[in-house]
């Protein structure tokens, strides 16, 4: 059998260091009877897009090492080629690894490049950007633009953001159109979700399937400082849909208008915008990933 043409896209700022070893565990896990392999390093925002850009017609498969942002601007690259995504999760939360049950491990990520499959991926449009796990606006794009901002990065990090701004926090308000009725209403969050999670098995919605051609729109209704602990505890464990301020339906298209300043994250990044107007679309089928097989 022909060996792979593997390149792997390392963003040299994520995972709190781990990314440095990253060159050596590839040499020591990579199944190199089955891939021939090169490592390129990002040096600036939007450059793992240009490398995937230049590699797509190249490479069999092209490898995401970094958050996901990282894998955000790698995948946009591949967008209705034949070139398949790989991921060795380096970020913070790494949702979007977590839904397609690749480790968080990096060890065991690239062992699990030895045996993935390819498998179809649907993938979400906000406005002109990709979104490949969970975007939306209101509250976390709040914290996203925060998180961004903070030197240090983790986990323990994004918790304190929450913390420092879930207190005074006022509700968004935003006008849409469902069952051809126009509603408007005030919203601590919508999300927009192709996978299940945020990351760090923070459930948002539970039924997210990456393909089977639908979005999961999540409505959060305000609700009170207090009910914090209550909505984390559900969320994860996977009940999140139980909530009374909580209200999921799935489409393949919706339109809601932002009533406030804009406000929104792709994939857990912050991204400046004009608009007011918010749509969201789906094209199925239109990316192939390397899944874990089992």
């Amino acid at each position: 059998m022909p060996q792979k043409k593997c390149v792997f896209v390392v963003n040299p700022i994520s995972g709190l260091g781990k990314q440095k070893d990253i060159p050596a565990l590839i040499r020591q896990h990579l199944d190199s009877s089955r891939f021939e392999y090169e490592i390129v390093f990002t040096e600036y925002p939007t450059h793992a897009t240009e490398i995937g850009k230049k590699y797509r017609n190249q490479a069999d498969y092209i490898v995401a090492v970094g958050g996901d942002g990282t894998i955000n601007e790698t995948a946009s690259a591949l967008l209705g080629s034949d070139t398949a995504l790989g991921i060795i999760p380096l970020g913070s939360g790494n949702g979007f690894a977590r839904h397609l049950n690749i480790s968080t491990n990096p060890i065991r990520a690239i062992k699990q490049l030895n045996h993935a499959q390819e498998s179809p991926l649907d993938v979400g449009f906000l406005n002109e950007y990709p979104f490949f796990n969970v975007s939306g606006t209101g509250f976390d794009a709040l914290i996203s633009k925060k998180f961004a901002r903070q030197t240090r990065r983790g986990y323990a990090t994004y918790i304190r953001c929450v913390w420092e701004e879930i207190a005074n926090y006022r509700p968004r308000s935003y006008r849409y159109k469902l069952n051809g009725t126009e509603v408007e209403d005030e919203f601590f969050f919508i999300a927009f979700a192709n996978s299940e999670q945020y990351g760090n098995n923070a459930i948002i919605a539970p039924q997210a399937e990456t393909n089977d051609g639908l979005l999961d729109i999540v409505m959060v209704k305000p609700f009170p400082v207090a009910y914090t602990v209550t909505f984390t505890l559900l969320s994860f464990s996977r009940l999140i849909h139980l909530s009374p301020y909580v209200e999921i339906f799935q489409t393949d298209h919706f339109e809601v208008q932002q009533l406030n300043d804009p406000l929104i994250h792709i994939d857990g990044e912050y991204v400046e915008t004009d608009s007011q107007k918010l749509e969201v679309s789906l094209r199925p089928n239109n990316l192939q990933v390397l899944r874990p097989i089992n």
